[in-house]
């Protein structure tokens, strides 16, 4: 009996080594299909919002907006995308991704990106349909452009839960983006050569060419450095309980890999020794915790960065975007009518 126990617990070690390095296996060899049907570009990201909508987003949409507002997209137009589509980017996203690339000049940037949700989609194309100049359609898919500044937008619902957007000059993009439905590639060239050095559970990440130029890489509080010669950096970001960020900058050499990693010490040190000079007239103490967790080490021909925020920050960046409240002015308590005497 004893000696059938033994192989039963062997078999299910077995197992879950099998199915570990199954899954393993599964994770290097399939490209995440969100971010495999962006075009080529100088930087890819992606975000998985899923975790989000387990937090309480009753009050999330003026943080949204303000969030928008970085892509210069209004408070009014965006409250009249929500009543026309029904959509709440706080409530209905759940992963996006990009590909971003400069133009020739530097002077602009191009980018496609791949929306999937939770969406009424004949009210999204009524939407578009009141937006868009034109449209055409490409195997069986409709294309709506909007004009939007010097760009012409290109706006495609793929399927039932994923929509793709672009700005590029041509309409090639949105084209191949559409053709990979059918014919599914590897993706963009970074995507396949470096997403297996994402860290497994990862919410967000990004993968992107680091230009050669003064100040390339910046660290938190202001810190930059320059990069000796191109190279490519792997960010991403994870959540246990506090935000876990991790970069790490491929070198074409050790020796470029120990010049980044000394010239981050080095300023990491200078700026740690300001921070001790000024003693608790610095940043609170949260955020010199999660200064001092930065950490820069080499391994081979990477520099890795990591560093830790902790979860008291990430609430004060929540509350301190939340609308505040009006002040209301307690009323003042009514006159008492003087009794008349009988």
């Amino acid at each position: 009996m004893r000696k059938y126990r033994k192989l039963l617990i062997s078999a299910l070690l077995l197992a879950m080594v099998g199915a570990l390095a199954f899954f393993l296996y599964r994770r290097v060899s399939q490209l995440p299909e969100i971010a495999r049907l962006l075009p080529e570009g100088d930087r890819l990201i992606y975000v998985n919002l899923k975790p989000v909508h387990l937090m309480d987003l009753s009050n999330a949409q003026p943080v949204v907006e303000k969030l928008l507002s970085i892509f210069d997209v209004t408070p009014s137009g965006y409250r009249n995308f929500v009543e026309q589509t029904g959509i709440h980017l706080e409530r209905d996203l759940d992963e996006t991704s990009m590909s971003r690339r400069d133009t020739p000049d530097g002077k602009d940037v191009e980018s496609s990106e791949i929306f999937v949700g939770r969406f009424d989609a004949d009210r999204l194309k009524n939407y578009l349909q009141k937006i868009s100049t034109a449209t055409e359609t490409y195997r069986d898919h409709t294309v709506f452009s909007v004009p939007n500044e010097n760009h012409t937008v290109r706006v495609c619902i793929l399927d039932g839960g994923k929509v793709a957007v672009t700005n590029m000059i041509s309409a090639g993009i949105m084209h191949g983006i559409i053709d990979q439905l059918y014919k599914p590639t590897s993706g963009p060239s970074l995507l396949a050569d470096y997403y297996h050095d994402v860290p497994v559970a990862s919410v967000a990440w990004l993968i992107g060419r680091i230009p050669d130029e003064p100040d390339a890489i910046q660290l938190p509080g202001g810190l930059g450095f320059s990069f000796p010669g191109s190279g490519v950096a792997v960010a991403s970001l994870r959540y246990n309980g506090a935000l876990l960020c991790q970069a790490d900058v491929f070198a074409h050499s050790e020796s470029e890999a120990k010049q980044i990693v000394d010239s981050a010490n080095s300023q990491l040190a200078l700026a740690r020794g300001i921070a001790q000079w000024m003693g608790t007239k610095g940043p609170d103490k949260d955020v010199k915790s999660a200064f001092a967790s930065i950490q820069v080490e080499q391994k081979e021909k990477v520099a890795v960065f990591t560093a830790t925020i902790p979860p008291n920050i990430l609430k004060k960046i929540w509350s301190e975007a939340q609308p505040e409240s009006p002040v209301v002015s307690p009323s003042p308590a009514p006159t008492p009518t003087p009794k008349t005497a009988p």
